[in-house]
C-alpha cells in the first residue's frame, strides 16, 4: 500500500450515505451480540478512493452489528511500513487487525506474538468460498498456520508510460532492454524527463532492482544473495546491477531526495514520460489522472540473463489478525465483508486487484487494472521483491547500493561491495 496518503487519519462515519447491505454467509446480526466492542483495523493509506470505501465497509459493519464501532486507522504509508505499525502494536489501543505483505514482515508479526493462526477459520464460510489455496501462498509460516486474511494481489514493478507522448514521438512499447534504452533516449533527446522516481524511501528503486537482479542472475542465485547464501558482490551480481546503472541518465534530479507519491504526482502532471512502480498506481489514477491517456508494460527482457525473461515483480497482502486481541472473532465478521462479493466489487471499482475467485464479477473494472491481475495469476515466476521476500537486513544493504547506483554516487562494483561490508558486519 504505497501510495497517495492521508496522514494519520481515522475516518469519521458522520456523513456517510446509506449503503446496500452486504451479505455474510456466517454471521447474523443481533443487537445483543455482547455489549458496546470497538475494533480497530490499521494500514498504510491507498488514497482516497481505497481509503473512502473502508467508511462504506465501517458503516454496514456497525448497521449489521448494533452495540459495535469500528475505527479505522489510517496512517501515512511509508510512516506506517516504518514505525508507525510497530507504535500502534506496542500501544494501549492497538489494532485488531492490521494490513501487512506477506513473507517476512508477516513472520515477524507471528515471532513477536502480534499475529493470530486464523486457519481455521480460512477453513469455513465465508473465507473458504472465496478463495482458491494458492491465495494463502506465503501467509504461513514454516508450513504452518495461516496468519492473513487475503486481501490484494500486487504487481510490484511495471513500466508506466504517457501513451499521448509515445504516439506523438512515433515511439513502440519496448520488449527489449536495448529497445528500452533507446525510447528513453528518444524521450530525452526530445526535451522529456524519460523516468521519473521518487526514491525517498528506498523501496522504489529497490523493486526495480530486485526485478532486474532477478532476470539477470536468475531467480535461485537472486533468492540466495538476499538470503544472505551468495555474495551480494560478485562478478554477476555486479553486471545486474550495470542494468540499473544504465538508467541513470534518464532519471529525474533529486532521485533520492524525492518522495514515491510526489514522483507518482509528476507523472500525472506530464512532468515525465514514464514511472516504474506498482499496480496500486490505477487506485491513485482514479482520483489523481482523469483525461491522461496512460499504460503499462512489464520490465523488458534482458538478453541473456539467466532469469525468466516474461517473470513478474509481485506480492500478496492482507490483513492479519492481532493475537493479543480481546476481539478476535468481531474482527473476522468485518474481514469477511472485505472478501463477500459486494465487499470485493468495492475494492476492483477503485482499481485494486482482489484476490478473491471471482476479483471482478459485475464490476466494469478499468482494463488496465484487469490485465495487471492477468499479468500476475498467469505469470510463469512470480519474484518478490527484496524487501518482502527475503531478509529485511540484507535488503535494506541492497536498497543503499541501488539508491547509490541509480545516484550516480557510485558504482555497481563500489556500492554492491560496501553492501556486503555491511552484511558481513551485521554478522
Amino acid at each position: 500500500m504505497r501510495s497517495k496518503t492521508n496522514t494519520g487519519r481515522i475516518m469519521a462515519a458522520a456523513g456517510i450515505a446509506a449503503v446496500a447491505t452486504l451479505a455474510l454467509a456466517a454471521c447474523t446480526a443481533t443487537a445483543d451480540d455482547g455489549g458496546d466492542v470497538t475494533i480497530r483495523i490499521a494500514m498504510g493509506s491507498s488514497g482516497d478512493a481505497v481509503d473512502s470505501q473502508f467508511d462504506v465497509l465501517k458503516a454496514q459493519y456497525e448497521e449489521m452489528y448494533p452495540g459495535r464501532t469500528v475505527e479505522i486507522v489510517v496512517q501515512e504509508d511509508d510512516i506506517y511500513q516504518t514505525t508507525g505499525l510497530a507504535t500502534l502494536l506496542s500501544s494501549r489501543e492497538a489494532p485488531d487487525a492490521y494490513f501487512e505483505w506477506s513473507g517476512p514482515r508477516m513472520a515477524q508479526h507471528v515471532a513477536d506474538g502480534d499475529g493470530a493462526d486464523i486457519e481455521a477459520a480460512m477453513a469455513e464460510a465465508p473465507f473458504s468460498e472465496r478463495f482458491d489455496e494458492s491465495a494463502f501462498n506465503n501467509m504461513d509460516v514454516d508450513g504452518s498456520g495461516i496468519y492473513m486474511v487475503p486481501w490484494t494481489g500486487d504487481v510490484t514493478n511495471v513500466v508506466w508510460y504517457n501513451a499521448a507522448e509515445f504516439d506523438a514521438l512515433g515511439l513502440s512499447v519496448p520488449t527489449t532492454w536495448d529497445e528500452y534504452l533507446d525510447v528513453n533516449q528518444a524521450l530525452l533527446d526530445a526535451g522529456k524527463t524519460p523516468l521519473v522516481e521518487g526514491n525517498k524511501d528506498q523501496w522504489p528503486v529497490g523493486s526495480i532492482a530486485s526485478h532486474i537482479a532477478s532476470r539477470v542472475v536468475g531467480e535461485d542465485v537472486y533468492s540466495d544473495v538476499m538470503d544472505g547464501l551468495a555474495p551480494m558482490n560478485s562478478a554477476e551480481m555486479v553486471e545486474a546491477m550495470g542494468y540499473l546503472a544504465d538508467l541513470a541518465p534518464y532519471v529525474n534530479p533529486s532521485i533520492n531526495a524525492l518522495a514515491d507519491d510526489e514522483a507518482t504526482t509528476q507523472f500525472f502532471l506530464e512532468k515525465a514520460s514514464t514511472i516504474q512502480i506498482g499496480s496500486w498506481l490505477m487506485a491513485d489514477a482514479a482520483t489523481d489522472a482523469e483525461g491522461l491517456d496512460f499504460d503499462y508494460f512489464n520490465l523488458p527482457a534482458i538478453d541473456g540473463g539467466a532469469g525468466d525473461q516474461a517473470s513478474v515483480l509481485g506480492i500478496s497482502t492482507g490483513f492479519m489478525v492481532n493475537a493479543n486481541s480481546d476481539y478476535q472473532e468481531e474482527t473476522l465478521e468485518f474481514l469477511a465483508l472485505m472478501i463477500e462479493p459486494e465487499g470485493t466489487q468495492l475494492w476492483a471499482e477503485v482499481g485494486l486487484a482482489p484476490m478473491t475467485l471471482d476479483a471482478f464479477a459485475g464490476v466494469e473494472a478499468d482494463a488496465r487494472t484487469v490485465s495487471l491481475a492477468e499479468l500476475l495469476s498467469n505469470a510463469p515466476v512470480v519474484v518478490a521483491p527484496a524487501d518482502s521476500g527475503h531478509d529485511i537486513e540484507i535488503a535494506a544493504a541492497f536498497y543503499d547500493a541501488a539508491a547509490s547506483i541509480i545516484g550516480g554516487t557510485a558504482t555497481p562494483q563500489e556500492a554492491l561491495d560496501t553492501a556486503q561490508s555491511r552484511i558481513d558486519s551485521a554478522g
